[in-house]
């Protein structure tokens, strides 16, 4: 479960905004992981099935070829969702890093990005989702806000 005190390691966030986003990441994280579980099944499971072997003798065999993917294609994208999943989770716990010279910790930017990701993961049938837009929204403007202080700086 995330803290403000995570929120707040690196110094970059005020404790109201920290405590702000911390109460939606604690709303909206369980669903999110609920989505991304959901997914890496659903790609496992098409893996496990061979979706893309279509019998040639289907009289709609064109069509179904056209929008079932290809086995690289689910691999990929079954890859992707689990790295989303573990970088979730490290957020979560507060260890994630950013690149390999940075401290573990929560990073606003690396939060917003995997939302982002996971947005674009779900689809209409998905519940919970207005915990993750709100999120989001939290996660945009705390991004927003570090870029005006940094452009500040430098001006």
């Amino acid at each position: 479960m995330l803290t403000t005190a995570t929120v707040r390691h690196h110094g970059h966030t005020d404790e109201p905004t920290a405590a702000h986003i911390t109460n939606l990441w604690n709303a909206a994280y369980p669903t999110m992981r609920t989505i991304a579980t959901a997914r890496i099944d659903a790609y496992r499971r098409q893996l496990h099935d061979r979706v893309w072997d279509i019998d040639p003798t289907h009289p709609h065999a064109d069509v179904l070829r056209a929008y079932t993917p290809t086995e690289p294609a689910l691999r990929r994208r079954l890859k992707n969702t689990e790295e989303l999943r573990r970088t979730l989770g490290q957020l979560d716990r507060g260890t994630h890093r950013a690149c390999t010279q940075s401290p573990g910790g929560f990073n606003i930017h690396s939060a917003y990005t995997a939302v982002r990701a996971l947005l674009n993961a779900t689809g209409l049938n998905d519940h919970g989702l207005a915990d993750i837009y709100r999120l989001a929204a939290a996660l945009a403007e705390a991004a927003e806000e570090r870029h005006r202080e940094l452009a500040a700086r430098t001006a």
